[in-house]
């Protein structure tokens, strides 16, 4: 993988689920700490004013979907999504998110660096399944993308299990507003 894919939200050569449902323990004091780790991240995010300067709406970006990256080599993200509108033959690193957008993990969630989400988007990720949003997707505002649910039976509820599933939103897609993705 090349140096940039650490600075852009697409997937890693790490195990990945594709195809498959993945039971897991939410309620695991590592998955807790990782979810309170992101929702400090999506607050910070949050909070940036619209004018903010485009590098440090970046970084909080990978902040939510990158934690453990190495800062120092983070360096300049060279084009942010706010320069590609001036011109357009740059490609952007990172999306575009408006705030407000609320993550559950964001460890496992990849988005293709020339994509806009509006505001109030919702990704209920796992960290143990894929959410992919490719490259040049637009997501209206007040959308939420589900990549995690429960056992339908009873016995299975009572074990306090959640399960993982992948959501893989492909190149140039177009969701609008209000829309829920399973």
């Amino acid at each position: 993988m090349s140096d940039d894919s650490t600075m852009v939200s697409t997937p890693d050569e790490l195990e990945s689920t594709h195809f498959a449902e993945v039971i897991f323990p939410a309620g695991n004091p590592d998955f807790r700490a990782a979810r309170n780790r992101c929702a400090r991240a999506c607050r910070e995010f949050n909070s940036t004013p619209d004018d903010a300067d485009p590098e440090e709406r970046c970084q909080k970006w990978l902040d939510i979907v990158r934690p453990n990256r190495d800062r120092n080599e983070d360096g300049s993200l060279a084009v942010t999504h706010d320069q590609t509108f001036a011109n357009p033959s740059l490609t952007a690193k990172t999306p575009f998110v408006k705030p407000p957008v609320y993550i559950d993990y964001g460890i496992r969630l990849y988005v293709g660096g020339s994509t806009f989400i509006n505001r109030n988007c919702m990704i209920m990720d796992t960290p143990v399944a894929d959410v992919v949003i490719g490259e040049g997707c637009s997501i209206g505002p007040n959308c939420t993308i589900i990549g995690v649910t429960h056992p339908v039976r009873l016995d299975e509820r009572r074990q306090k299990h959640s399960i993982g599933q992948p959501v893989t939103i492909g190149n140039d897609v177009w969701i609008g507003a209000n829309v829920t993705i399973l």
